[in-house]
């Protein structure tokens, strides 16, 4: 669970607290972190979160006091994670004038996904997740949109993500419903399929070493993602759109593996085969709509 204490507030609107924030001062900023640190610093499932959707600015040592050293000074397993403004880096904004980096640096963005996780490969190593992105319910997202955003980021390199949906995030009329929209039946099938999965051994294909062919354009929405495990015994590629690819199946460990379509809108699994794994294939999905392809050699 991931838990903004101190929520700073969008820039330019009423939102958040960064004027109260000023106001307090550090030190009771500080003592309102040890009391959330001493209430809930037995739980190993919350992550703080740092600020939110604006530049720290001259709250960078409140927002500091409270999370960094405040809450957590009951739970060494807890960690807090700073959210930079939109289209920015946590890095940027919380790392400045010589203070040590953030340990997570999550994606903020409303633009193409895949782009902006392939950046992250021009900063310090951090691990990092999709905090925000396109929500379901705004700005005419498609059902389609919030899975490539998904599938994008975790085959990105994304430690994971989070989807958004009006009306929950305002609690407007009708959020309890929301909940069970389709955006968050389709987040079932990913987390499905990944869960098994060594997902943490995957390694983005940016170098396009395993699908050479039928990627679509990187800068567009037809973009196939791919990813591979570090020992070589899986490959993971998404598909936004129905159509064939070709995968260097030398990139594969061992001698043979099984391929799968898997369903991102139904969770649903087709068997290709066992194949050999040598030389290139063209993959064409058995349908319409978008796919994701696995190679499993384990």
């Amino acid at each position: 669970m991931f838990l903004a204490p101190i929520y700073l507030g969008y820039a330019g609107s009423d939102e958040g607290w960064y004027e109260e924030v000023l106001a307090n001062g550090v030190e009771r900023c500080h003592a309102y972190g040890r009391f959330l640190g001493n209430r809930y610093g037995g739980l190993e499932h919350i992550v703080w979160l740092m600020g939110g959707d604006r530049n720290p600015g001259s709250t960078l040592p409140h927002v500091d006091a409270a999370v960094a050293r405040g809450s957590r000074n009951r739970a060494s397993q807890q960690f807090s994670v700073p959210i930079a403004p939109l289209e920015r880096s946590a890095v940027e904004e919380y790392g400045a004038g010589g203070r040590p980096g953030p340990a997570s640096s999550p994606l903020h963005t409303h633009q193409l996904v895949h782009p902006a996780a392939r950046r992250r490969r021009r900063e310090p190593t951090r691990p990092f997740v999709l905090i925000e992105s396109t929500y379901e319910g705004e700005h005419n997202a498609s059902a389609l949109q919030i899975r490539r955003q998904a599938y994008w980021a975790i085959l990105g390199g994304a430690a994971g993500q989070f989807i958004g949906n009006r009306p929950i995030w305002l609690f407007d009329p009708g959020w309890r419903e929301a909940m069970d929209g389709r955006a968050s039946r389709d987040m079932v099938h990913l987390r499905n399929l990944f869960t098994p999965l060594p997902w943490h051994t995957l390694v983005p294909d940016w170098g396009h070493r395993v699908v050479t062919g039928g990627l679509g354009e990187f800068h567009g929405l037809d973009y196939v993602t791919a990813a591979r495990a570090t020992d070589g015994s899986l490959v993971v590629a998404y598909l936004p759109s129905r159509r064939p690819v070709t995968a260097d199946l030398g990139a594969l460990a061992g001698d043979r593996a099984e391929a799968r379509w898997h369903n991102p809108r139904t969770g649903e699994e087709t068997l290709i085969g066992t194949i050999n794994t040598e030389g290139s294939r063209a993959f064409e999905p058995p349908a319409e709509g978008d796919w994701v392809l696995l190679l499993d050699g384990r």
